[in-house]
């Protein structure tokens, strides 16, 4: 399991792993509001790498709104 980010990362000094941590909830907080959450885009974050839960931060959708839900179920 060396290929893990997360592996890695708690080698390193403890200012590197603030800022990995740190960077991870800064993409969660983005993430609140798309289709994962927050607590998706932090576990990403958090295992793989911050770069790739930006990655999918910003190829994600948002979440549909109630209001949106319901002009798509009247055809509207």
């Amino acid at each position: 399991m060396d290929f893990i980010p997360l592996t890695w990362i708690v080698r390193f000094p403890l200012n590197i792993q603030f800022l990995y941590f740190a960077s991870s909830l800064l993409i969660a907080v983005a993430g609140t509001n798309r289709k994962m959450g927050f607590w998706g885009y932090l576990f990403c974050s958090i295992t793989l790498s911050p770069v790739i839960g930006l990655m999918m931060v910003l190829v994600s959708d948002k979440k549909k709104t109630e209001n949106e839900i319901k002009k798509l179920e009247n055809g509207s």
